[in-house]
């Protein structure tokens, strides 16, 4: 199952908001570290759309667990000001292999 995952991290490098969402199904959660929660297609598309416009990502997966219907990735952002930011995803997959659920952690 790390292929999704390495497949939502390239779609991120390349700011593709139909890619990103294209991996989640339709019903899916993504909350982030703050606790914002976004549900369904058009509110993920959204996120995605604003994000993308603000903000240039470059994540570089530094560690990956998974199981069948799982998948745990810790990753490094370093941002436009050069500082670095870590955070730890979650994925949970349904039985398609998409995205039902995703949750966003950010380390110290």
């Amino acid at each position: 199952m790390p292929e999704i995952t390495d497949r939502y991290f390239k779609h991120i490098r390349e700011q593709n908001v139909a890619g990103v969402a294209a991996l989640f199904a339709s019903d899916a959660t993504y909350t982030m570290p703050d606790g914002r929660r976004f549900t369904g297609d058009s509110e993920i598309r959204g996120w995605f759309s604003k994000l993308f416009a603000s903000l240039v990502l470059t994540p570089r997966i530094v560690s990956t667990v998974a199981t069948e219907t799982a998948v745990a990735v810790e990753i490094e952002n370093i941002l436009p000001d050069g500082a670095t930011r870590r955070t730890a995803n979650f994925f949970h997959l349904n039985s398609q292999g998409l995205i039902e659920a995703l949750r966003v952690y950010q380390q110290g």
